[in-house]
This record gives C-alpha cells, sequence and structure tokens, in this order.
C-alpha cells in the first residue's frame, strides 16, 4: 500500500516500476535526444553553409547511428507506450513526433545513399527533381522534432501537462 497509495493522494501515477513521472528517461533515451539536438545543429550549420563536407559526414554519420540505436529502442518502447497510454493529446503528439521523425529519417537516408553509394564505389545521381524534394521535405520536417521531442519528455518523464 505504501508507495500507491502515496501517490494516489498525491494524484500521481508509476506506469512501470521503471518509469514515474517527475523522473527522466534512460541513459538511451538521454542519448537519443542528443543526437536528435547534434543532428538539428549541424541541419542548420549545412543549410547557413551547404559546403562543409566534415559537418555533412557528421550530420549523415549521426543520422545513421540515430537509426541504428532508435529503431530496437521503438521496437520495444512503441507496444509498451501504447498499452499505457491513457492521455489522448499524449498518444496524438507522440505518434505525430513518430511520422515525422519516420519522414525525416527515410528521407535523409534516401538522400544520403548517393554519397554511401560513392563510398563504395558506385556512382547514382537520382533526379534534381527527387533531390529537391527530399530536400523539402527533410528540411521543414526536421523543424518541429525538437520542440514536439521537448514536449514529448515533458509531458512524459517530467510531469508537465497531466490529463
Amino acid at each position: 500500500m505504501g508507495q500507491a497509495a502515496s501517490q494516489a493522494r498525491q494524484g500521481t501515477t508509476t506506469h512501470t516500476a521503471r518509469h514515474e513521472y517527475g523522473r527522466g528517461g534512460s541513459l538511451r533515451s538521454g542519448l537519443h535526444s542528443a543526437i536528435i539536438a547534434g543532428l538539428f545543429a549541424s541541419g542548420i550549420y549545412l543549410w547557413l553553409a551547404p559546403s562543409s563536407p566534415i559537418v555533412l559526414w557528421t550530420h549523415v554519420g549521426l543520422g545513421l547511428a540515430l537509426v541504428a540505436t532508435l529503431v530496437p529502442w521503438l521496437l520495444r518502447h512503441v507496444p509498451t507506450g501504447l498499452r499505457m497510454s491513457s492521455r489522448t493529446g499524449f498518444t496524438v503528439l507522440s505518434w505525430a513526433l513518430l511520422a515525422d521523425m519516420v519522414l525525416v529519417v527515410l528521407t535523409g537516408l534516401t538522400m544520403s545513399l548517393p554519397g554511401l553509394l560513392w563510398l563504395a564505389g558506385k556512382l547514382w545521381l537520382p533526379a534534381r527533381e527527387l533531390t529537391e524534394t527530399l530536400s523539402l521535405l527533410h528540411f521543414w520536417g526536421a523543424w518541429p522534432i525538437l520542440p514536439v521531442l521537448i514536449l514529448h519528455l515533458a509531458m512524459r518523464h517530467w510531469g508537465w501537462v497531466r490529463s
């Protein structure tokens, strides 16, 4: 009765033994957040100075690292999150964040493919229209990710906006 009764009196709930409101996420989710912030910062730099190959390859490397670490985590996180979600606003926000991240990751992977193939000794350049469309979707799709991720974390781990 101890912790559950105390939380009931305070109006808080514990979803799992590992996650309580008002507590930060895991080291892995912190790493994901840091990579996303690095991707956002390097993306802005590339927008302002597109001729920087070091920043471009750093951006591609961070993007690949995010995909490699985020996909396995999402495969575990999304099903449990769906079972435990009881707040409509939070659920809609989380799905919008996931959809936007999928858009940005897929466009980024597609745009990095010619460079990665070139490193492997193959030459392939997509049509200019495709590259421009991917770039447009990638650039504008990236802008909402950081603020929506912060709101998602605030609602899930930091105890803001409970409904």
